[in-house]
């Protein structure tokens, strides 16, 4: 089964590593015409590069939870390739600490990422996909936003959140033609996760933790979730929207 994304433009935000550069790649090599890429970095990773030269890729910085960046964003996708066929939300951060250990900053900071960018980024492209009458909006989600998780105090609110906006804006934009749906992922070998495990103070053991965790006994690659990134804006998914859709190792099957 071949999976194209030719003819279509999308916006991917996180996009300098993790899950957002390995979709952004996937896109790219599904002959998608043109990608935007968001992500805070000062300059575009160096696998991006010669996608950029080439005119396949415009590079975006800026803070997805300041309203401005999602302007900017939606204003490069338009001008560069003339619309928005696809728009992955999925920059985020996570403070591992119990809720009550979170200071104001923190549980701003990870509301502003994880829950605002996601609006943010639905006000301003949404209105582009309406004028279309097309458009697929792909979430990042969590097991953390369906179960309780210890440490998670406000990274699995903030993923809850997401779940339920990605209901939201199914049942809103339906009749525009818009599809929305977010991956319920389990833990991802990521950033962030490298982060925790290193505050962990015991990184060993963290990892024998997460793969344990898992049913399947390891946790996901960044190229597991982009290749269903890629599945779910292709028009073979043309009947999803409004699913959380676990990618968990079977974490909620428990």
């Amino acid at each position: 089964m071949q999976i194209t994304l030719a003819g279509k433009a999308a916006i991917v935000t996180g996009a300098a590593s993790g899950i957002g550069l390995a979709t952004v790649l996937k896109y790219l090599e599904a002959g998608v015409d043109g990608v935007v890429a968001v992500d805070v970095a000062p300059e575009p990773p160096q696998p991006l590069l010669r996608h950029a030269e080439a005119g396949r890729l415009r590079y975006v910085r800026g803070d997805v939870g300041v309203e401005q960046t999602a302007v900017e964003f939606t204003r490069a996708a338009v001008d560069s390739f003339g619309r928005v066929d696809v728009l992955v939300n999925n920059a985020g951060i996570s403070v591992v600490k119990a809720l009550h250990e979170h200071t104001p900053a923190e549980w701003d900071a990870v509301m502003s990422t994880n829950v605002k960018a996601t609006y943010w980024a639905a006000r301003h492209v949404i209105p582009v996909m309406m004028r279309q009458r097309s458009g697929v909006i792909l979430n990042t989600g969590s097991i953390s936003g369906e179960v309780g998780i210890a440490t998670q105090g406000a990274y699995g609110p903030s993923k809850g959140a997401v779940h339920q906006m990605t209901r939201q804006m199914a049942v809103e934009y339906a009749p525009y033609g818009i599809r929305v749906n977010a991956i319920g992922c389990g833990t991802v070998d990521t950033p962030i996760v490298h982060t925790s495990a290193a505050a962990s103070g015991d990184p060993d053991k963290y990892w024998a933790m997460l793969r344990d965790n898992h049913p399947i006994g390891r946790i996901a690659s960044p190229e597991e979730v982009a290749a269903f990134f890629t599945y779910m804006a292709s028009d073979l998914a043309s009947f999803f929207t409004g699913s959380i859709i676990m990618m968990d190792g079977g974490y909620t099957a428990r």
